[in-house]
């Protein structure tokens, strides 16, 4: 009788062993893709982070160049037909016989 009862602890043992092992491998793995897709996603953020640092950096260079004076006179003389004062403004236009 000693030793079914023996042989009974050892199984139910051996059984509570590999149920612990299973949940431990089942926990771990979890967390071991969870980590991994982590890392996918601030490797992808990191880039979108570059990518509009690049973007940042380029709009910056356009404002100062909006904000430049050369700009504003080339606009100012080009599109509104404003000159200096002392400057006399020349109108071109083609004849109607051509």
């Amino acid at each position: 009788m000693a030793k079914r009862r023996r042989r009974k602890r050892i199984k139910l043992g051996t059984v509570l062993l590999v149920c612990f092992l299973i949940w431990l491998g089942y926990t771990f793995g979890k967390g071991f893709v969870r980590h991994y897709h982590l890392k996918q996603k601030i490797a992808r953020l990191r880039h979108e982070i570059q990518a509009f640092e690049l973007r940042n950096a380029e709009i910056r260079r356009q404002i100062e160049h909006y904000r430049s004076y050369e700009y504003i006179e080339r606009v100012a003389r080009e599109e509104l037909g404003l000159v200096k004062p002392g400057e006399t403004r020349f109108i071109i236009s083609e004849s109607k016989d051509e």
